[in-house]
């Protein structure tokens, strides 16, 4: 607006230069009395020549001042020829009369998949590069498949860089048509061409991603071509996955592109992205769609794959199940030898015990016998000497008569004593075998007594 008001008082002067001879003369010849000509008085010399000042003026702050936007830069070209750049936002002062080229600091590349009726599914807007239906690539093992990616680079931000890249590029659809899209879809399907479509869906998307990544920021791998054998085995048998036996049913042989390393690091062809110091900022792989036929061989698979572990499974729980019956039977076989163990033990104990009770009753039954004859021992010693008493009695002098009394009293009294005497009612036998000693005996003898009397109560 402010450039054009200059041009407008530049060229407002200079017509009224152009023309005042001529309105100054008709305006003379009517004596100055024409109304519509009166203006003329006021547009001396110094009235138009301060209108061209302040029109060149206008014109001069509004080509010396730029107001640069954020996210772009500026190409500046000025008369003189002298280049230069502006990269960062706000006001700034340039020669005036100058070309400004404007670019994007940004330049976005993206994939975008297209409906039945050929519009973008997805707004495009602000999207600088965009590639309809993706990038079609080929993986190792001979699968299609349509990679969606999305990339975004940064303009160099030196100014020689940026100089350079604006004079051989001109405009920036230049560069995005003839560049960065064909530079793109080429990388994508080199690197594509380094794996295969088993090993991408198998876990190797993130590093397929870093790949394509780090060729587009540092150049082109240098490959070399490697046979590839892929064997593919037969476990179709639950017994043989078990048992780990593999039947090989088929190999297939393809040509795999791997990087070439000099001293570790791989070798690299640089390409136009990297060789005009145009940073890739990111790269993000949204989506790739695989071959729809090898997608089916896929699903096909994980169903065996599913069918082959349930079956596993089955088969893993029987023999669990088998395993813990035996172990179920093990453990009451254990259970029922220790409880005939200790049946036997009891008894073994049981007859122990028997046996030492009989051996004490014995010898209590031999100690009583003792002990009766012993008692009967005494009586008749006693009842001996008392009928010895009584003879010598007799002997010195004793009537017929007493003597018959005392021993009839004598045999009574023994026959008495004989009749409380108590002989003992059990009576034990021992083999003779005299290794015990007699606090053992007394005690069995005692035991066996007890018993005696707690049966007969």
């Amino acid at each position: 607006m402010l450039t054009f008001f200059g041009y407008l008082l530049v060229i407002f002067a200079i017509v009224v230069t152009i023309v005042y001879p001529y309105l100054h003369k008709k305006w003379n010849e009517s004596e100055k009395k024409s109304s519509y000509l009166n203006f003329i008085s006021y547009l001396n010399f110094k009235v138009r020549a301060g209108l061209l000042l302040t029109g060149l003026l206008i014109l001069l702050i509004s080509e010396s001042v730029i107001f640069s936007k954020e996210g772009h830069q500026y190409y500046i070209l000025s008369p003189t020829g002298a280049r230069s750049t502006i990269m960062t936002p706000g006001l700034k002062f340039i020669v005036p009369f100058s070309k400004i080229q404007e670019w994007e600091k940004f330049i976005d590349i993206k994939c975008v998949a297209l409906d039945k009726q050929g519009n973008y599914k997805q707004d495009v807007t602000g999207i600088e590069g965009v590639i309809p239906n993706g990038i079609n690539v080929r993986f190792i093992d001979k699968v299609d498949a349509n990679v969606y990616a999305s990339v975004r680079f940064e303009m160099p931000s030196d100014d020689e860089s940026f100089i350079k890249l604006v004079e051989t590029y001109r405009h920036p659809s230049n560069l995005i048509n003839n560049t960065l899209l064909p530079t793109v879809s080429e990388q994508l399907k080199n690197v594509t061409f380094m794996y295969s479509a088993e090993d991408y869906v198998s876990g190797s998307a993130t590093d397929y991603r870093m790949t394509i990544e780090d060729a587009l920021k540092n150049g082109g791998f240098v490959v070399k071509k490697v046979e590839v054998h892929d064997t593919i085995y037969d476990e179709s048998g639950v017994e043989d996955v078990l048992n780990k036996r593999r039947h090989i049913k088929e190999i297939n042989k393809f040509i795999r592109n791997e990087k070439v390393y000099v001293n570790g690091v791989p070798k690299r062809i640089p390409h136009e992205i990297n060789v005009n110091k145009i940073v890739t900022a990111q790269v993000i792989i949204d989506d790739v769609d695989l071959n729809k036929a090898f997608e089916d061989k896929l699903k096909q698979q994980r169903d065996i794959s599913a069918e082959k572990i349930i079956e596993i499974q089955k088969v893993e729980t029987a023999r669990a199940a088998q395993q813990r019956i035996v172990a179920e039977g093990e453990r009451d076989k254990a259970a029922e030898r220790v409880k005939q163990e200790k049946m036997q033990v009891n008894t073994l104990i049981a007859i122990e015990t028997r046996v030492k009770e009989e051996e004490s009753n014995r010898q209590l039954a031999e100690i009583a016998v003792k002990t009766a004859e012993l008692e009967a021992k005494a009586l008749l010693i006693k009842e001996k000497a008392q009928a010895d008493a009584n003879r010598l009695k007799v002997n010195a002098g004793l009537t017929p008569q007493e003597k018959a009394q005392i021993e009839k009293e004598t045999r009574i009294g023994v026959a008495h004593e004989l009749s409380n005497m108590q002989v003992p009612a059990n009576m034990i036998i021992s083999g003779g075998n005299n290794s015990g000693n007699t606090t053992e005996s007394l005690l069995q003898i005692k035991l066996l007594n007890d018993l005696t009397t707690n049966k007969k109560q």
